[in-house]
């Protein structure tokens, strides 16, 4: 349970980082191109980011990574950079409570869903206000946050459970109503499947192909 220990990649990672990114770089994708680059600043994130951006260096396409506190993984309290069986062995009576039930339980010194779903709400408010039309957003997260991040962005009342694989890619496309200055057009959009389309989702093509 690494949470927001900042942990790096291990051998295997890099080299899952590196097919993303030619992956992300190839021919085909150059009309989707970024024109941002985000990423958490926690390291096994801002090394996968990295490689991203010498990807993108490498075709003449160079983007400074913008680092995001608000990005990082949901923090476990008590249980950060514990496995399973060492938390079991250290708060047994907590972690038997646990699973004994699906309702979330409080866990010492650990971020609440509703604070880790209020962040990764905050964080798609705040993209939405200070990017325009037109612009291709990548950003490097970790899967906790990210399931609260698409529940937000998809406008879900609740938080889906989602698998995400490690590089797994997921692309959103949103029309320019979703801007928040085009609140009376979304109004009348809202249910039109042509404004929000879901392109790629737990797209792991890169890491199956090799």
């Amino acid at each position: 349970m690494e949470g927001q220990t900042s942990t790096g990649l291990s051998p295997r990672g890099q080299q899952q980082a590196s097919l993303l990114a030619s992956r992300l770089i190839a021919p085909s994708q150059a009309r989707q191109l970024p024109t941002h680059l985000y990423s958490s600043p926690l390291l096994r994130a801002a090394q996968t980011a990295t490689t991203i951006a010498k990807g993108l260096h490498s075709i003449k396409h160079p983007l400074s990574i913008r680092y995001s506190e608000a990005l990082k993984e949901i923090h476990p309290g008590i249980f950060q950079g514990l496995t399973w069986h060492e938390a079991t062995t250290q708060y047994p009576d907590l972690c038997h409570q646990l699973m004994q039930s699906l309702a979330w339980q409080p866990v010492p010194k650990a971020e609440s869903l509703v604070d880790a779903r209020a962040r990764g709400q905050q964080w798609i408010t705040e993209l939405l206000s200070q990017h325009q039309p037109g612009d291709v957003i990548w950003a490097v997260s970790h899967a906790g946050l990210m399931i609260q991040m698409m529940s937000a962005l998809m406008g879900c009342d609740r938080t889906w459970k989602l698998t995400i694989d490690h590089t797994a890619i997921f692309e959103f496309w949103l029309a320019s109503t979703h801007h928040p200055t085009q609140t009376k057009t979304l109004r009348q959009n809202q249910f039109n499947p042509e404004y929000w389309i879901l392109r790629r989702f737990n797209d792991t093509g890169h890491l199956t192909s090799n």
